[in-house]
């Protein structure tokens, strides 16, 4: 993917390029998920006050976010600084492992209390689980939700349930046990981090989590953690230097955000600060729910964007094999939702009370790349098999390409020249791949195999004398 500055929304918003930066410091040479952090942070600290209707249903503003990356690369350092951002704005935070059902959603215990004649009783008291209520949860290792063999395929469900809309019944998580039901509200935000374990393409294929989640893949080279090295050594005996966000700008900015939203729900239904805080859970849901359709709105720029979003989506699935692209396609109901949660996070970064198109293009930008990069995993970087037989199917794979596209000859430079452009279309056509997928298989599997030469702006291969 791109780097965090070249999109639209960091350029535009000076605070948003900065909280990336000042994250940069903590992880370093990972900005796309700090981009992804600044909306999950975000949609934790709406998380209470903004629902967008959507033909009968809604939505909340919470962004779950399930990063792939290989280990000791500042995964687990990026939720330091998360993590004190969200305990700073007065958000819990806290870290899952590993646990029982019952620690995901709650369960029953005994207490001892005295009653109104001075007696002691046991009664039976509900304990509130990680999942229950408002909170960031983070798991460190998130291997753990992909092997069944250490955690119940039931952990699964209630997780993708707690990803359900904040006050729809699918939200509600269920328990049976001791002769009662334990039920519980999640507003749990969710940022789980991983190394590629095996078995996890398939897995993300087939469970329904992953569709519900910002998945971002990203592959660290030797090159890179030597850079990450580097940087990280010239830091040694030095201070921090300032960065163009101060970390107080940055939690001021969320804690008066919280204080907007709440403002604008008692504005909108006629209520004050002290009814609100008299009312139970239930109460401020159905409270939010009575003014969603009037907290954000939008303008007439946003349906003509809307439509982009979905061409855009579909586009990127043309030349994909058939069977894969079924699998896929199931990916983007999830892509246009994040498109309106998150163009509804920009709005709030403008301040603003409505969703215009050029929102919706700022955050396709971001999810159009999350699902490329997706795909382009799906379909070539997560191979099963030995090494040596993948080596030499792709290297078989590209030869037979070379073969039939249509040989050119250079002026002084010889026979047996093929325009690249014209082998990664052939094989584009023929492995039913996406173009981009084409291109990073080229550089990963055959680039070593051609010698190169330029004829005016286009680019020529043709094998090695060793290979032939």
């Amino acid at each position: 993917m791109r780097d965090a500055k070249s999109y639209e929304v960091v350029r535009k918003y000076p605070f948003f390029e900065g909280y990336v930066e000042r994250f940069g410091r903590t992880s370093i040479d990972n900005d796309i998920p700090a981009m992804l952090s600044f909306f999950f942070v975000q949609g934790q600290i709406a998380a209470k006050y903004v629902r967008i209707p959507w033909d009968g249903s809604h939505l909340d503003p919470r962004v779950h976010v399930f990063w792939i990356q290989p280990s000791r690369t500042g995964k687990s350092i990026a939720w330091e600084f998360i993590g004190d951002v969200l305990k700073d704005c007065g958000i819990e935070s806290t870290g899952y492992t590993a646990g029982t059902d019952a620690g995901l959603i709650g369960g029953v215990v005994s207490e001892t209390v005295t009653n109104e004649h001075g007696k002691k009783e046991q009664i039976t008291v509900q304990t509130k689980g990680m999942l229950g209520g408002q909170k960031a949860l983070n798991f460190d290792e998130g291997s753990v939700i992909l092997d069944p063999g250490q955690h119940s395929k039931q952990t699964v469900l209630y997780l993708q349930q707690a990803c359900n809309p904040i006050g729809s019944n699918s939200n509600i998580l269920e328990k049976h046990m001791s002769g009662r039901t334990i039920s519980t509200e999640s507003l749990a935000s969710l940022w789980i981090t991983t190394y590629p374990p095996k078995g996890v393409k398939d897995y993300v294929l087939t469970k329904g989590i992953f569709q519900r989640v910002l998945l971002f893949w990203s592959h660290w080279s030797m090159d890179r953690r030597m850079g990450v090295s580097m940087v990280r050594m010239e830091k040694a005996f030095t201070t921090t230097p300032k960065t163009k966000v101060d970390y107080k700008d940055i939690v001021n900015y969320f804690t008066g955000l919280e204080k907007r939203l709440l403002y604008r729900v008692l504005k909108l239904t006629d209520c004050d600060v002290m009814q609100w805080d008299e009312m139970d859970r239930d109460q401020q849901e159905e409270l939010v729910q009575s003014c969603m359709d009037r907290m954000f709105t939008v303008d007439e720029t946003f349906r003509a964007a809307s439509y982009d979003v979905v061409e855009d989506f579909y586009s990127l699935l043309n030349d994909m094999e058939f069977a894969l692209k079924d699998i896929v396609s199931s990916f983007l109901p999830a892509m246009e939702n994040y498109s309106v949660i998150l163009a509804t996070h920009i709005a709030m970064m403008d301040d603003s009370w409505v969703v215009t198109g050029e929102h919706l293009d700022m955050a396709k930008d971001i999810l159009y790349d999350l699902f490329k990069n997706l795909i382009s995993w799906l379909e070539g970087e997560v191979e099963i098999g030995s090494k040596d037989a993948i080596k030499s199917m792709h290297r078989k794979d590209w030869m037979d390409t070379y073969q039939k596209t249509p040989p050119v000859e250079l002026d002084k430079r010889g026979e047996g020249w093929r325009a690249k452009s014209k082998m990664i279309k052939q094989y584009q056509t023929v492995q039913q791949v996406t173009r981009g997928t084409a291109w990073n298989r080229f550089n990963k599997w055959a680039q070593h195999l051609f010698d190169t030469a330029k004829d005016g702006k286009r680019v020529y291969l043709r094998l090695k004398d060793e290979v032939v």
